[in-house]
C-alpha cells in the first residue's frame, strides 16, 4: 500500500512539473508575472525605454509582430526572448489577445 502510495505521489508531482506554469487562456496572468514590472499592470511602460503598449501607434503592430516580439525578443533584446524561456505558441497568443486590450 505504501509503495502504491509513493508512487501515486510521484507521478503527481511530476505531472505538475510538466504542466505549464500559466493556462494559455490567461494572458492577463502572464502579462502581471512576466511583463507588468516592466511595462506597468497597464501597459503604460513603466521603465525608461519601455514602450507604451495602449497608443495606437504600439497597437497598429500586427499579431505576428506581437508574438515574434514576445517568441525572440525584440530587436537588441534577445533577453526578453520568452519563447525561449518556456512560453508556448498558445500562452503567447493569449498574452496578444491581452495585449490588444490595453487601448488607451
Amino acid at each position: 500500500m505504501k509503495k502504491v502510495l509513493v508512487v501515486v505521489l510521484t507521478l503527481a508531482m511530476l505531472a505538475m512539473i510538466a504542466t505549464p506554469a500559466f493556462a494559455a487562456d490567461d494572458g492577463a496572468k502572464v502579462f502581471a508575472a512576466k511583463c507588468a514590472m516592466c511595462h506597468g499592470p497597464d501597459g503604460a511602460g513603466k521603465l525608461k525605454g519601455t514602450p507604451d503598449m495602449r497608443t495606437a501607434e504600439f497597437q497598429k503592430k500586427t499579431d505576428a509582430e506581437l508574438s515574434e516580439s514576445i517568441t525572440n525578443g525584440p530587436k537588441g533584446k534577445e533577453s526578453h526572448a520568452f519563447g525561449k524561456k518556456g512560453l508556448d505558441q498558445a500562452t503567447i497568443k493569449s498574452l496578444v489577445a491581452y495585449i490588444r486590450t490595453l487601448k488607451k
